[in-house]
């Protein structure tokens, strides 16, 4: 949910990518928080799923109380690693 970061090449090329990656049930062990800090309800009947494969270099701001990033900003896909080596 990055906010900032992305020219519309960039967006497109990654929508590209991410639907060949598009699966129909979520791939984590455990679903995501339902909620935000600003009480807004995680609606996962919107939520489109896709197998972890890609890894982005992100900053961000800090982590909030329920682990998800603030002020998120895309640096890029980082093609030298792959998801199972990415870590908090």
């Amino acid at each position: 949910r990055a906010g900032t970061g992305m020219s519309d090449r960039v967006l497109a090329s990654l929508h590209k990518r991410l639907q060949a990656l598009a699966v129909k049930h979520m791939p984590l062990a455990a679903p995501p928080p339902r909620e935000n800090r600003f009480g807004a309800p995680l609606e996962l009947r919107r939520v489109h799923w896709v197998r972890p494969e890609l890894v982005a270099e992100v900053t961000y701001l800090t982590w909030t109380k329920e682990g998800l990033l603030r002020a998120v900003v895309y640096q890029g896909l980082r093609e030298d690693k792959s998801a199972s080596q990415v870590r908090r």
